[in-house]
């Protein structure tokens, strides 16, 4: 029989023991990401080369999706420096306020990285997702809290950063240490922070540090989209001024009238009714 020559993820100790890594204990297999077109390919080749990429592009092209997939990948692979995933959003709310949030942190953190959490769990599972959060190789931090600190042999995705200011953006990217790599990733048309999307960071980035070499941009535009393709209609009828909606004059709207609509008679003064009534039965007035 020939000798197989499937790659095991086992560490080396000092005693010459064979160790599992953290994430291969859970993860039985190996889980590769299967890419819908060119442009996620290339995305995900851009992860792999790249300390630190920052992508743009509307909903549905797969953007978190091809971030996670990869960082599981690059964590399961045993060449691989990284232990530790984490996941990160701004704490911003589209257009409602949900007032306070009880708990703690990654209770308050949940309703916002829950899109990212399902993308885990469609990729190895939720049971294996709960297992590796036990372990803490799949950590949730909150933006607030990243600041001050060092982040080494990670992977951190950040989404939805356009709605973080160029501050917040300056501040994460300053956190980057050693064998880590950080994936950025928003829609500069969905900010629910900024009025014109050259104020949000996200944009502020893709602009300023082009000089970087260890950065690499990427943007995917509404072609690009796989989730469904009614959402690259909807989007581009936003995009458009005119979409041939009916509009309503409200000149032409005339106010309500109620019929044989009479003004009640003003009801006198008692006294002087009583005067009146006097004057004429005794004056004939």
């Amino acid at each position: 029989m020939a000798k197989s020559t499937r790659r095991t993820n086992r560490k080396v100790t000092d005693n010459n023991e064979t160790m599992e890594s953290p994430v291969n204990q859970i993860l039985q297999t190996r889980h590769r990401l299967k890419c819908k077109n060119i442009k996620q390919k290339e995305f995900a080749n851009l992860i792999t080369d790249k300390e630190i990429v920052i992508a743009a592009g509307p909903a549905g092209v797969g953007k978190s999706y091809v971030a996670i997939a990869r960082a599981i990948e690059l964590l399961q692979n045993k060449t691989n420096p990284y232990q530790k995933l984490i996941i990160s959003k701004p704490a911003i709310e589209a257009d409602e306020k949900h007032g306070f949030l009880p708990g703690d942190m990654k209770d308050k953190m949940e309703p916002y990285i829950k899109s990212s959490v399902d993308i885990i769990d469609k990729i190895i599972g939720k049971a294996n997702r709960v297992k590796l959060e036990e372990m803490e190789v799949i950590v949730v931090e909150a933006l607030a809290y990243i600041r001050g600190s060092s982040i080494d042999n990670s992977i951190l995705v950040m989404e939805e950063v356009q709605n973080m200011s160029p501050k917040q953006v300056k501040t994460l990217l300053t956190r980057i240490g050693e064998n880590t790599k950080f994936i950025l990733s928003g829609d500069l048309d969905q900010s629910d922070r900024f009025k014109n999307v050259k104020d949000s960071g996200l944009y502020d980035a893709m602009n300023r540090h082009k000089n970087v070499e260890e950065i690499g941009f990427f943007e995917f535009d509404k072609d690009d989209i796989v989730r469904n393709p009614i959402i690259s209609k909807i989007l581009k009828n936003y995009d458009t001024v005119e979409n041939n909606v009916p509009t309503i004059n409200v000149k032409e709207i005339k106010p309500k009238v109620k019929p044989n609509h009479i003004k009640p008679k003003k009801k006198q003064n008692k006294t002087l009714r009583k005067i009146k009534i006097f004057f004429k039965k005794n004056f004939k007035i």
